[in-house]
């Protein structure tokens, strides 16, 4: 395994095409009159990750690990980032999901795509899942 999103693992040979990170500082602007403005640090922006992902029918059914994706990012739930040495790198939303498709059969079904994961970093706090109550109802 190279690196895992929440519940989804990406290998290097099969699936993981490399990732770029965003990183950011954001600064205020001050006017003055009759001079160049004055920068002022206010903090850091949130960092960004773009995984790139090859999916390929030889090795996986293409169709299948997009569905996961999209289920995935409709949860709209922060999910951990992972690598394989066991590193971890941070929590994330999925942003946007981006796809290509490269090469596809008489039938239109898919044998090679190019998706683009979008992640955005989470800096808020994660609900822990509720169990539903058991016992007697109450008023």
């Amino acid at each position: 395994m190279y690196a895992q999103l929440g519940n989804i693992r990406f290998d290097l040979i099969t699936y993981f095409n490399g990732f770029d990170e965003t990183k950011a500082y954001n600064f205020a602007e001050h006017a003055r009159i009759e001079n160049k403005p004055r920068l002022q640090y206010t903090g850091e922006s949130l960092e960004e990750l773009n995984i790139r992902l090859n999916f390929h029918s030889s090795f996986c059914n293409p169709e299948t690990e997009i569905e996961k994706l999209k289920t995935l990012a409709n949860t709209h739930q922060p999910q951990p980032f992972i690598l394989g040495n066991g590193k971890y790198v941070g929590t994330y939303i999925i942003e946007n999901i981006a796809s290509t498709l490269e090469q596809s059969d008489k039938q239109g079904n898919i044998i090679s795509i190019k998706n683009q994961i979008k992640l955005k970093e989470w800096t808020g706090q994660i609900k822990a899942e509720t169990k539903p109550k058991q016992g007697l109802k109450t008023r």
